[in-house]
């Protein structure tokens, strides 16, 4: 099964950027979304459209947004934490932003049912109930 769940968390870093909708079978449907400790202001979401509505305005923020895996850190039954860069440039300039983060997907009968972003790898292996 954690194969299966990288291949998941991988279709959804390749679509969501382009088309929300190709991944909502993906989600389940009492998901929700957890970005406390990189934008406290949004906090956690509940339900897979006012999560992409979250994402859609980052992703505005930036020309060409693009998300790439840098590792996956650890799979399990329960859980996916990838490693990743995210960003692109500053509308009406040069300049390129690229963050750095940590995502924590949780998984429940083959969906995902919580995702949460980190700054920091070891509050990211925490989120998933494990430590470093």
């Amino acid at each position: 099964m954690s194969q299966e769940n990288v291949e998941i968390v991988g279709r959804i870093y390749d679509e969501i950027v382009a088309s929300p909708e190709a991944v909502r079978e993906l989600f389940a449907p009492d998901y929700e979304s957890d970005t406390t400790d990189i934008a406290p202001d949004i906090g956690v979401i509940r339900g897979f459209d006012a999560f992409v509505e979250a994402l859609h305005s980052y992703f505005e923020t930036f020309e060409d947004f693009h998300i790439e895996i840098e590792e996956v850190v650890h799979a399990d039954e329960g859980h996916v934490v990838t490693e990743v860069h995210d960003g692109g440039r500053i509308p009406g300039s040069g300049s390129e932003v690229r963050n750095h983060r940590f995502h924590v997907f949780a998984f429940r009968d083959g969906k995902v049912v919580r995702f949460s972003s980190h700054l920091d790898r070891n509050r990211a292996l925490e989120a998933a109930g494990l430590r470093e």
